[in-house]
């Protein structure tokens, strides 16, 4: 047995986490962060199969903490435009920074790179512990703090318990606090390709009928793709050789960069939609998936996470800045008012469009095509999201 202190516990040591780590430890706290899982590298010569398209509010909170300047020495791709079309009309829409007075729209990044950076910058960083390969195996709470118990005997006590944990959050199964979830009975798959024309630094999405597909712009000239597909599909698609898979997934994106072919391995995850409950308990939030799931259609997920620390951050400052407890109710519910409020709506407009655009009534497609040619006639309804695209 390892009795410890810490002023706030970290469980999940992925982006949100670390960064959440990062960030509080700005604040002269004592962070102990803790990861079960073994934490993948980031590796010059491998492009890692998921990817995040971080925006301008994210890109903010990097720099912050140190990490974006140690991403952007190595490999980031930028991206000036964003074209998207639907397949069942003649409707598109598109977006350019130029046209915002912005370089780019945003910035897509391996997520092993993303945290990589966070954990060489934790290292740095006198008032961090990290325990890795320790899962969390029994909470208690006593009078001014939480007990945390850890399969590797360590037990740890902390003012507040910020879980981390992703979509299957153990933390949150200890708290009792129900998700929301609705499983799209899809998987999306990730690859790797080469295209025989250039992807123009533009992240290219076509909707089909079982939902969108995605090409990323990347730094060496090829593309990350994001596949949403029916399961049963999907598990075809998965089981094809490589020449059939690219030739199915050059005539799904109908050619727009030519032939296709593959550079990596594909690799496939679930496609959930979750929403926790509440984001708070006593002398507990939750962060992240833990606190919510949002399908990647517009690669928002990890914005979203990084919103979470950006305000928890805030609030708690605001917290102890007028004499109260790190861990005082009023002040995590403020956090888990503000957002679920935020985390909802994005959830809710990222379930509406996958809805919509996999309807195939005719009378849906009839109206979204003409909702996407309003939108991309009318500069400031087309300026309103870019700038949610941004986080402004």
């Amino acid at each position: 047995m390892n009795d410890q202190q810490a002023d706030i516990i970290i469980i999940g040591a992925g982006m949100v986490g670390s960064a959440a780590a990062l960030s509080l430890a700005r604040q002269g706290y004592k962070i102990t962060l803790v990861e079960a899982s073994e934490i993948p590298q980031w590796s010059e010569d491998v492009y890692g199969l998921r990817v995040s398209a971080i925006s301008a509010a994210s890109e903010r909170l990097l720099i912050d903490i140190g990490a974006w300047q140690k991403i952007a020495e190595r490999r980031v791709s930028p991206y000036q435009s964003m074209h998207v079309w639907d397949a069942s009309g003649t409707a598109s829409l598109d977006f350019n920074a130029a046209d915002s007075g912005q370089a780019c729209l945003g910035y897509i990044v391996e997520n092993n790179l993303i945290n990589t950076c966070l954990l060489e910058q934790i290292n740095g960083m006198p008032n961090v512990k990290l325990i890795n390969g320790a899962r969390l195996s029994g909470m208690t709470w006593l009078d001014d703090c939480v007990e945390v118990k850890l399969d590797s005997g360590n037990e740890i006590r902390a003012t507040l318990i910020i879980a981390a944990d992703g979509g299957n959050s153990q933390v949150r199964a200890h708290c009792g606090i129900s998700s929301s979830r609705h499983d799209y009975q899809q998987t999306g798959i990730v690859t790797r390709v080469r295209t025989s024309l250039p992807h123009e630094h533009t992240a290219w999405q076509r909707f089909l009928p079982t939902g969108p597909l995605a090409f990323l712009p990347l730094a060496d000239g090829s593309c990350s793709i994001v596949w949403s597909a029916d399961k049963e599909f999907a598990e075809q698609l998965l089981a094809f050789d490589d020449e059939v898979f690219s030739q199915h997934l050059a005539e799904a994106f109908e050619h727009r960069l030519g032939d296709v072919e593959l550079l990596s391995s594909r690799a496939g995850f679930p496609l959930i939609l979750a929403n926790a409950d509440s984001y708070s308990t006593e002398r507990v939030v939750l962060l992240g998936d833990a606190a919510h799931t949002v399908h990647p259609l517009a690669g928002q997920g990890v914005n979203l996470g990084f919103q979470d620390v950006i305000d928890l951050t805030s609030i708690l400052f605001e917290a102890v800045q007028n004499g109260r407890d790190l861990a005082d109710p009023l002040y995590l519910r403020k956090y888990s008012r503000r957002r679920r409020a935020d985390a909802g709506m994005m959830l809710a407009g990222m379930d509406g469009i996958q809805r919509v655009f996999t309807s195939q009534h005719k009378s849906v497609q009839k109206s979204r095509n003409l909702a996407m040619d309003l939108i991309n006639h009318l500069p400031g309804l087309k300026q309103f999201f870019v700038n949610r695209a941004l986080g402004n």
